[in-house]
């Protein structure tokens, strides 16, 4: 599937499409209509003379205006609700953990339902590589790993919903009941919590205004919009240096930026860094605020 999201980089709603497509792994052109008069011209001829954003145009001539995450997860085909009501056990989670178990229980018989705020397969779906996990001697992309956990999944008929948010867990009816954000209310025997992680945030003046507009937390979803540009990963452990190593794929210089004097991921991947050209390391180094493209830091 092709598809073309028309936006701007300061609009929120332009960010959160763009985010969600590479969640799921989604490949899709990105066209900054302030840069483009051709573009902005046609996504006029679309609305017949207005200007709203988000425009997604998919290659089977569809159009989203201005999407909601559920809408996109339709167009995209995804299952964004259930069977059935009730269930033996239903996981609010779709991360490797949660998949597990989930395929576990199924095996045994019951009936498991799978609910997903983002992406089946969590963060580890959009890692670059997974070099630590057992049966995977010469290492698995994420994707890859996510795709066989969801097929092991699928095979032991374990239902997953995607692109849900979860609002709500509680007892009902002498069941208990976990209620989705469109106000879909399941039932269940058992519940089980496997949230996962989120993207740490540095809570520093100028991080809320930049992101998706030069700031990311995921090198995999946006690195290639930064081809040919020096870029900064904050962080010192193995997501940060891994994608650092990542982002040479795209530019010519990546600084890492760490807090203390040495680096704190695996051995294999520190050497995989500084054995890497395009890598060069910044320690003792603390962000103090966001300025555009410009970092302001100090030296600790």
């Amino acid at each position: 599937m092709t598809i073309k999201l028309y936006g701007t980089n300061w609009c929120s709603d332009c960010k959160r499409s763009k985010k969600f497509l590479g969640e799921q792994r989604v490949r899709y052109d990105y066209i900054d209509i302030e840069e483009d008069e051709q573009a902005q011209a046609y996504v006029r001829e679309l609305q017949k003379g207005g200007m709203s954003i988000p425009t997604i145009v998919f290659d089977d001539q569809g159009v989203l205006i201005e999407p909601s995450n559920a809408e996109l997860a339709e167009k995209l085909g995804l299952d964004i609700k259930a069977q059935c009501t009730f269930y033996d056990l239903i996981v609010v989670g779709g991360g490797p953990t949660a998949l597990t178990a989930a395929i576990y229980i199924a095996r045994d018989g019951y009936d498991v339902l799978v609910i997903e705020r983002s992406s089946l397969g969590g963060q580890a779906g959009i890692t670059e590589r997974l070099d630590n996990y057992p049966g995977f001697p010469h290492g698995v992309t994420g994707g890859e790993f996510a795709e066989r956990v969801i097929e092991q999944a699928k095979r032991f008929d374990v239902e997953m919903i995607s692109a849900q948010n979860v609002v709500r867990v509680g007892n009902d009816l002498d069941a208990h009941f976990v209620e989705t954000e469109d106000g879909t209310r399941y039932r269940c025997n058992a519940i089980l919590l496997a949230t996962g992680s989120s993207y740490k945030r540095l809570d520093v003046p100028g991080e809320s205004e930049y992101i998706g507009a030069g700031i990311h937390f995921c090198a995999t979803c946006d690195g290639p919009f930064y081809k040919g540009q020096d870029v900064v990963v904050v962080g010192s452990g193995n997501s940060a240096v891994e994608e650092a190593v990542f982002l040479t794929r795209f530019s010519p210089q990546v600084t890492i930026l760490a807090r203390g004097e040495r680096l704190s991921a695996s051995k294999l991947a520190i050497d995989k860094a500084l054995s890497t050209p395009e890598i060069k390391v910044r320690y003792n180094t603390e962000i103090v605020e966001f300025k555009g493209r410009i970092i302001a830091s100090r030296r600790l």
